[in-house]
């Protein structure tokens, strides 16, 4: 057999063309069909005249998540893992989860939760950590979750603990060396969120210690991080200090909402505290 011939509904006829919302489920089932018979290619295109159809609606509707769906089976089958994971997430938000079987949740949360790990512009986990989806994987695949959670918090030593079965997985296995410096960029982005703005002035020895790097590689590991715009700053190479202005914003998680609470709280107390001294010396100042 010649398999299934996808090119009829790509000449719908006037009653499907006047409705676009029928069009695009059609293309979109037609690139499904494509990519499974290896016809790759020729679904670029039709993505992109499908995007073009999708944004011309203006409101988010159903078939948003049928677009999605097919770009990110084009990615994943390509390898694109920063637009497979961006367009995985689009899709979840324009469908409803219990339409999904546990082995489609678990799936998908086990698909996504290796493209942020190897995604190379993939540096905010949150979403993906606050998200359902992930509630498949603590029972079915429980070292995938501890694996996202030790980067959303750049754990060197967490890394290092669950090598055992992260490396058993052929992608994560290959990209062992990017995967290392990926979670010390994040421990540096986490040491620089935790510090109050006031004292960001860091040893490279504590940078070091942090990430688990050697002090002659933090220079390196900050222009990287600088470079990728996840934070910004100076290195200091004679001092060995680098001063750090900025973080990229991240989704948060729980104990990270804590360090920020914690930090707000100690602010409104500083604040607090020179608002009480200047107050003692207007009369001082009032007198001269």
């Amino acid at each position: 057999s010649s398999g299934i011939n996808a090119e009829w509904p790509l000449r719908p006829g006037k009653k499907v063309s006047n409705h676009p919302e029928a069009k695009i489920r059609i293309m979109a089932k037609v690139g499904s069909l494509k990519i499974d018979q290896g016809q790759v290619e020729e679904v670029q295109e039709l993505i992109k005249t499908l995007e073009e159809l999708v944004n011309s609606l203006g409101e988010i509707t159903p078939v948003h998540g049928a677009f999605y769906e097919l770009s990110a089976k084009f990615y994943k089958v390509k390898g694109d893992y920063n637009s497979f994971y961006r367009d995985s997430l689009r899709y979840l938000g324009c469908i409803d989860l219990d339409d999904l079987t546990s082995k489609q949740k678990q799936e998908h949360a086990f698909h996504i939760g290796l493209s942020a790990l190897l995604g190379d512009k993939v540096y905010n986990f949150g979403e993906l950590l606050a998200h359902p989806l992930l509630e498949s994987l603590k029972i079915a695949c429980p070292w995938i979750v501890e694996l996202l959670l030790a980067f959303n918090r750049g754990d060197m030593n967490k890394l290092e603990q669950l090598q055992p079965q992260w490396s058993q997985q052929p992608d994560l296995a290959r990209n062992e060396v990017a995967l290392k410096q990926k979670c010390a960029l994040l421990g540096l982005m986490e040491l620089t969120f935790n510090k109050a703005s006031s004292s960001r002035s860091i040893p490279f020895s504590e940078v070091a210690a942090a990430v688990k790097l050697p002090v002659d590689e933090v220079e390196l590991l900050v222009m990287k991080a600088i470079s990728l715009n996840l934070v910004r700053g100076s290195i200091d190479e004679c001092d060995k200090v680098v001063n750090l202005t900025w973080v990229q914003p991240r989704v948060l998680d729980l104990s990270q909402i804590k360090e920020m609470n914690k930090r707000i709280i100690e602010w409104a107390e500083s604040v607090e505290k020179t608002v009480q001294d200047v107050e003692r010396q207007i009369p001082e100042l009032l007198c001269n």
